[in-house]
């Protein structure tokens, strides 16, 4: 049985009875200390951790990187580069945007390594794949052996590795180049080279799915000639640009699916090349052979709850939480999935909806991700939304006696153009959102943003702060757009 048959929620008229592992997670729960330790420990601790630990490797790649002495201008280039990753790295991981640190981290350590081999002639260390994120069963065969061994973030990888998730795992693999491939659930993955030219600098990075689901994100070329290509046995896509895309292939058969989320790719079977920019879908039949494009449907809209809302359990008058998102044009139907971990990697709930609302009922403490894709009348899927996130707070870790919505001041609302740029201040600790999106507060409590305005004419920019026991208060300021 599926686990969304299995879920802790009840999402409208369905009836889920909740998990036998509940009961462990929350007795571990309760001794963290309740609900807030657990959030606290899993999405704010362990991705500080991980972050901390890139940093501190591409700090010290760094210093042996800049130490360098060379006249080559392309090392000066690999250098600064690698320093302007290392301060992206530092600025997010001091705004406590943990994962976003880590990828930065590691982009800046593949840069210094790659300086490094410049100069000492070991080019082999700057074309290196790490892990970027595991959850559940990931095992890894490398190059030359037989026995599957479980998978490490500080594991490297390197050409002819295979990479093999269980049904409830997926994993993120982070190359040299900041491309980004998640392996889904039930996959067999392959490696098959990862290089870069010394003299021309083209870079070529190739995969193989032999069965599953991939999704690639790649980068931008850094000269004419480089590519990033996944292959799904004798099919193949490749991208020499930013963009986004999907492959799935079925065990055993010939075929394959691929959709385009952004940018554009070369899909190529039996001697056909088609190119497939966003928004669509080319699929190979079992004989090899590609078929028509199709459509893919547009990106829903979230609309509530806003990303990383708390919600105050009340075991007295519990208030059902309700999901909403924008409906999208010709859509037939969505694709709803909720889970307690980033990649939705066995979601606790994973169902088709016929209405873009669900209501949720009977939540467990903890912290939980949320998106939805539209389905066309087709079948065809489209791309998920940018998951958000809400926590479910429990009795343990709220003071009840606290009834006083938390201060909110906006103290500047400088309009330019399309923009505003907004200063303010809020109580410290509070949670704050502006038109849905949540903002960095400092531990002061002050914040900034820059608001991109959605029409032109009269704008609402609603401002909502959420204190920890669940009080809220709400502003609205309004601003006039005229384009010229």
């Amino acid at each position: 049985m599926a686990r969304s048959e299995t879920s802790r929620f009840q999402v409208e008229w369905f009836n889920v009875t909740y998990r036998s592992v509940f009961t462990l997670v929350t007795l571990v729960v309760l001794a963290l200390g309740g609900g807030g330790g657990y959030w606290y420990y899993f999405h704010v601790h362990v991705p500080r951790v991980a972050a901390s630990d890139a940093l501190g490797r591409a700090e010290s790649r760094f210093g042996e990187a800049s130490s360098l002495e060379s006249a080559s201008e392309r090392l000066g280039e690999v250098v600064a580069s690698a320093r302007v990753a290392l301060s992206e790295a530092r600025g997010a991981f001091g705004n406590m945007r943990f994962d976003e640190a880590r990828a930065a981290a590691i982009r800046s350590e593949n840069l210094s390594l790659q300086a490094i081999g410049m100069v000492k002639g070991d080019g082999a260390n700057s074309e290196r794949v790490r892990f970027y994120r595991l959850e559940g069963d990931v095992r890894v065969k490398k190059a030359g052996q037989f026995a599957w061994e479980a998978a490490d973030h500080r594991m490297e990888l390197n050409q002819g590795d295979q990479i093999k998730t269980s049904s409830s795992a997926s994993a993120q693999v982070i190359f040299f180049d900041g491309t980004i491939t998640t392996v889904r659930p039930g996959s067999l993955y392959l490696i098959r080279e990862v290089s870069e030219n010394p003299g021309t600098k083209v870079r070529r990075v190739r995969e193989e799915l032999t069965f599953g689901e991939i999704n690639a994100s790649t980068q931008d070329q850094n000269v004419e000639g480089s590519y990033h290509e996944v292959a799904a046995g004798e099919i193949s896509a490749r991208s020499q640009q930013a963009a986004e895309f999907r492959i799935r292939a079925e065990e055993g058969r010939v075929g394959a699916e691929f959709d385009v989320f952004q940018g554009q790719i070369e899909v190529a079977a039996r001697g056909r090349r088609e190119s497939v920019a966003a928004g669509e879908r080319i699929r190979a039949g079992s004989d090899g052979r590609l078929r028509d494009k199709e459509l893919l449907p547009g990106v829903p809209a979230l609309v509530a709850p806003r990303d990383q809302r708390v919600f105050v359990l009340d075991t007295q008058a519990p208030e059902p939480i309700a999901l909403t998102w924008d409906a999208v044009p010709g859509a037939a139907r969505y694709h709803l999935m909720i889970s307690d971990q980033p990649l939705f990697t066995d979601p606790l709930y994973d169902d088709k909806r016929d209405t873009p609302r669900a209501v949720i009922g009977e939540v467990a403490e903890g912290s939980y991700h949320w998106r939805v894709a539209a389905i066309a009348p087709s079948g065809a899927e489209g791309p998920f939304s940018s998951p958000r996130r809400f926590r479910v707070s429990g009795q343990k870790i709220v003071d009840r006696t606290d009834s006083e919505p938390p201060a909110l001041e906006i103290s500047e609302f400088v309009s330019f153009g399309p923009m505003v740029v907004v200063y303010g201040k809020t109580e410290p600790g509070a949670n704050l959102w502006v038109d849905t999106e949540k903002v960095d507060v400092f531990e002061n409590g002050q914040f900034s943003t820059v608001v991109r305005l959605r029409r032109e004419g009269l704008n609402e920019v609603r401002f909502v702060a959420q204190d920890s026991a669940g009080n809220e208060t709400e502003l609205v300021r309004k601003t006039y757009v005229e384009l010229y």
